[in-house]
């Protein structure tokens, strides 16, 4: 209703009449445009016409179809560490090339010593008898 109050009162302001001039006009009282700038009513459809006209404007109506939200893109919003990604874009390219470079040695590092680990506990392992 802010929105609307904001609206009718640029309309008032631009065909130069005050609260007073305009309720005249659109058969209303000075107080009953007061509180519908400041949102503290809830016009009618016929209301807000009204004012409009008193003021010199049309109301058009447009309905505009909500965006309709890719439940793909919402659930990486909802999983992503923004606090990290905000980190790493406050690095220079180098520091963020020379992190990657450390993540993927650490990487290379775990890798090796899984394999490592898998291969002596198939040594160890008692031969399967068939």
């Amino acid at each position: 209703m802010s929105r609307i109050g904001a609206l009718v009162q640029e309309m008032r302001r631009h065909g130069q009449l005050t609260q007073r001039e305009l309720a005249e006009r659109a058969g209303t009282s000075q107080s009953a445009i007061a509180k519908l700038e400041q949102g503290a009513s809830n016009p009618t459809i016929d209301t807000i016409e009204r004012c409009a006209e008193a003021a010199g404007f049309a109301v058009q109506f447009t309905l505009v179809p909500l965006p309709v939200a890719d439940p793909v893109v919402e659930r990486y919003k909802r999983d992503v560490d923004r606090s990290l990604l905000r980190e790493n874009l406050r690095k220079s390219v180098h520091e963020r090339l020379r992190s990657l470079g450390e993540w993927q040695t650490d990487l290379h590092t775990l890798q090796y010593a899984v394999t490592r680990a898998r291969a002596k506990k198939v040594a160890e392992s008692p031969p399967s008898v068939p």
